[in-house]
């Protein structure tokens, strides 16, 4: 069976870091790792990290540059043949035991569905390369091949969504994404991941244009004029 790392990125994250690290040492699942990137918190989720200090298999507490530092940092720890990120807010669902018969292609990347917390509803359904121009699939529902993970690195100019330019630029270069109609996590949407990243909306364009090519960047253009067209 594969093994599967599940990353937790951390920072301040004391009263909700507990029911993410019981949602996946409770995993039905036993062929995981549990790897923490702590940003250097001081509000006393270390102390929590230390209640399950026999279950975490490695734990790296120091400053960072932001979410996606972080998240660097854990791509280069990790061992595990897939890798998916978990945020402190969110929790796992009993699913990969589920997930795991489907991780077969090394060269793929498989994501699932998200339930958000607030409203109950799913969020995923399969992304082609025009609904991943409007809309992003949720970290939490992708696991990605080590060949991938290891040979990729987030970029650090976008604050919040760097894993949206990280997934166009893999859909870009060919890269194949299959979804799994599996409900993989429930999602937080009030976390910062919802905050906006102005400087990705100001990139997204060139970035469809350069990851997509520019009859992909004409198109979304077309499209965003149209919109505005119809709400007005």
């Amino acid at each position: 069976m594969p093994r599967i790392t599940v990353c937790i990125v951390v920072f301040n994250g004391r009263h909700h870091i507990s029911n993410a690290l019981a949602s996946v040492v409770n995993q039905p699942y036993s062929e995981f790792e549990l790897l923490v990137v702590d940003g250097g918190s001081t509000d006393g989720t270390l102390d929590v990290l230390n209640e399950y200090a026999g279950k975490i298999t490695q734990l790296l507490s120091e400053p960072d540059s932001g979410i996606y530092d972080a998240m660097n940092k854990a791509c280069a720890m990790a061992q595990g043949d897939w890798l998916i990120f978990l945020g402190c807010d969110d929790t796992l669902l009993d699913s990969l035991d589920k997930i795991a018969n489907r991780l077969v292609d090394m060269s793929t990347v498989y994501y699932g569905n998200v339930i958000f917390r607030s409203t109950g509803r799913p969020y995923g359904g399969r992304f082609s390369k025009y609904r991943l121009m409007q809309s992003n699939i949720c970290h939490q529902a992708i696991f990605y091949p080590k060949t991938i993970y290891k040979t990729n690195s987030y970029s650090l100019k976008y604050r919040v969504l760097a894993d949206y330019e990280y997934n166009l630029r893999l859909m870009g270069r060919g890269i194949k994404f299959e979804h799994m109609n599996i409900d993989v996590a429930i999602f937080n949407t009030t976390g910062a991941s919802m905050a906006g990243d102005a400087d990705f909306e100001l990139d997204k364009l060139p970035l469809i244009r350069q990851h997509f090519g520019p009859a992909w960047a004409m198109l979304k253009r077309l499209r965003t004029m149209l919109v505005k067209a119809i709400k007005r």
